[in-house]
């Protein structure tokens, strides 16, 4: 399936104004840290579906939760691909919910292309994302769930961001 990021992407950027222009700081300042998060976000949706923890009992969160860790994903991936314009992807939306085994070898598929990302590779970022969006198919999502996640989340970002400016949270 070809997915145009566009919506996802014009959303991401109004969000990437605010935070620069309350938190006072640049994209070049904070391109590194930004990378970064991508693959903290990554492991903590990793531990929100308790996909690798054999040895527990503990099940998966619930949707809800499991589907705003996605989208604090997407938030810093649509960030990278904001400025590689990087505008579509294409996945396989066919792949159906899997269970955890499957799960854990996608999770350590993306960290090991994660660790192949490079900002003059746009070819290796646009495989992550192609990758990452079949996760979220794996974990039981489709396209119209992964996105109203995301517009939750960034409705919650801005929020957060409304308080900084209004004096709380510093």
């Amino acid at each position: 399936m070809i997915y145009k990021l566009e919506s996802m992407l014009k959303i991401q950027s109004g969000l990437n104004e605010v935070i620069q222009t309350t938190q006072n700081i640049s994209r070049d300042t904070t391109r590194i840290q930004s990378h970064l998060c991508i693959m903290i976000e990554l492991m903590e949706l990793c531990n929100s579906t308790r996909c690798f923890n054999y040895w527990s009992m503990k099940k998966r969160q619930d949707d809800a939760d499991v589907l705003e860790e996605f989208s604090d994903v997407l938030c810093f991936l649509l960030t990278e691909l904001l400025e590689l314009n990087i505008n579509e992807i294409d996945f396989n939306d066919a792949i159906k919910q899997e269970n955890n085994l499957e799960l854990t070898i996608r999770f350590q598929d993306l960290v090991k292309l994660y660790n192949e990302l490079n900002y003059k590779d746009t070819n290796t970022y646009k495989l992550f994302s192609e990758k990452y969006f079949e996760l979220g198919y794996a974990l039981g999502y489709n396209i119209e769930m992964i996105f109203d996640a995301y517009k939750k989340k960034i409705d919650k970002n801005y929020s957060v961001q409304k308080q900084f400016k209004d004096g709380g949270n510093k």
